[in-house]
């Protein structure tokens, strides 16, 4: 997913190795979204977005009212307009996410967003005027170069279809990842119960008969909790204290995992021209990283 963290060359050391567990524990939750759709037997896309998100802004609420000592209001009252336009983008990537795993590979999917930290460098360049390093523009080729062999060898039905939802999901994250930078210190979780809300309200409206086993509800719901929930609070704890490049890099065990899981549980193969763009776009990711890790030298996680 796309990293918002800024480097921090103080950071003590247990501090530092406890945030690194903690993204590390997000990005392996991260990595069940393919595994918990493939698993629904009857229900729609609408009906997984919107169940999944009925779960997640549960989730958040509890986790604010731990915080704040059962105080939801303050909180919320931390929204603006920043967390609202925030919001409806990542709203919208739920929908990206979930039609994108409908439509094509996992492995597909899980590529494709990892272009999102790339989309976002170009957005912030368009948009707030942010500078883009040279290694940026360099892993903005390969990330380009990866995605275009991934599409291209996807044009047909439902696979070009998916890898549409895939880039859509992409895009939006890259806005909302933006849209936060934009609001520096913004709390990000009153944009996540947004996000929620908007995807609940747009699913509600496209689903006549809102019935679905209760096998695939409990699916929809964990997803929301955990592949979703606690990710998220483990995403936003750990980056606190683990740098931008280190957050790229920790990640990255979605990326690996994901198509693995279905590979293994449902003989999902990604197929060669996947793995092959799928290897220039982490190629990028790692030019990037790395790049970014020299210039900032932070203590090993152990």
């Amino acid at each position: 997913m796309t990293q918002l963290a800024t480097p921090h060359t103080t950071t003590p050391n247990h501090l530092y190795r406890n945030s690194a567990i903690m993204v590390i524990l997000c990005g392996l939750l991260w990595s069940t979204a393919g595994v918990g759709v493939r698993y629904i037997s009857e229900a729609s896309g609408w009906h997984i977005v919107f169940f999944r998100s009925i779960s997640l802004v549960l989730t958040i609420f509890m986790v604010m009212a731990w915080r704040n000592k059962g105080d939801l209001v303050t909180p919320l009252k931390r929204t603006n307009k920043l967390s609202v336009l925030a919001g409806l983008f990542m709203g919208a990537s739920f929908f990206g996410n979930i039609f994108a795993l409908l439509h094509t590979s996992v492995a597909n999917v899980t590529f494709v967003l990892s272009s999102s930290p790339f989309i976002a460098a170009l957005l912030g360049w368009l948009i707030l005027g942010e500078r883009v390093k040279k290694r940026t523009w360099v892993a903005i080729a390969l990330t380009s170069v990866g995605v275009s062999v991934m599409v291209g060898h996807a044009l047909s039905g439902d696979g070009i279809i998916g890898m549409a939802f895939a880039l859509m999901m992409a895009v939006c994250y890259a806005a909302f990842s933006v849209i936060m930078r934009r609001g520096k210190g913004s709390d990000m979780l009153p944009a996540v119960v947004i996000a929620s809300f908007f995807s609940m309200l747009v699913a509600a409206l496209a689903i006549d008969d809102f019935a679905i086993s209760w096998a695939d509800l409990g699916i929809c719901l964990a997803l929301g909790c955990f592949q979703m929930g606690l990710a998220l609070v483990l995403f936003i704890s750990g980056s606190k204290h683990v740098p931008a490049a280190e957050l790229t890099l920790l990640t990255m065990l979605e990326v690996i995992l994901s198509p693995i899981w279905v590979w293994f549980l449902f003989n999902e193969h990604p197929g060669n021209w996947t793995l092959v763009g799928g290897s220039i776009i982490m190629l990028g990711v790692m030019v990037q990283a790395i790049g970014a890790r020299r210039r900032h030298p932070q203590p090993q996680i152990f």
